[in-house]
């Protein structure tokens, strides 16, 4: 018996030892990633605190079929509500309780739309039949939106 306690002892110190040594890889990495991520948060704020909302939208240089562009959008097309409507004079998250309809920049691919008073900036990746892909710079994230037919 106390063989048995023994062994399942080693092996207990032996598996976290090398547990405690991959944690610490994975924190020097990811520090790493945090302090590479703090110098990009902080020069991609400068770059929006520069950018002023504009008093109606702001259409230049399109590289997008505008036809298909706009509508209401949402993440999950059973929801009840559609996450935003976007129309060729305003963008406006459904069921906020802020703006109701906010002018927006689209610049080539790229949309800036303004949401509690903060500016936020995608690049559309797809715009094709009912799909539309947003890559927000925010996050470095795709988010693909179905169209609500109503």
């Amino acid at each position: 018996m106390n063989r048995l306690i023994t062994f399942a002892l080693i092996v207990l110190i032996f598996s976290c030892r090398h547990e405690r040594v991959t944690d610490n890889i994975t924190f020097k990495n990811e520090t790493k990633t945090n302090l590479n991520s703090k110098n990009e948060v902080s020069s991609r704020q400068i770059e929006l605190n520069q950018i002023k909302q504009p008093n109606k939208t702001v259409f230049r240089n399109l590289k997008i079929d505008t036809t298909k562009l706009f509508g209401l959008w949402s993440q999950d097309p059973t929801a009840i509500f559609a996450d935003f409507n976007l129309t060729s004079t305003s963008f406006n998250i459904v069921e906020y309780e802020g703006k109701e309809k906010e002018p927006y920049i689209l610049d080539k691919n790229k949309i800036t739309v303004f949401y509690q008073d903060k500016p936020h900036i995608g690049v559309i990746t797809l715009n094709k039949f009912d799909t539309l892909k947003i890559k927000w710079t925010s996050t470095g994230l795709e988010t693909i939106y179905i169209k609500i037919k109503r």
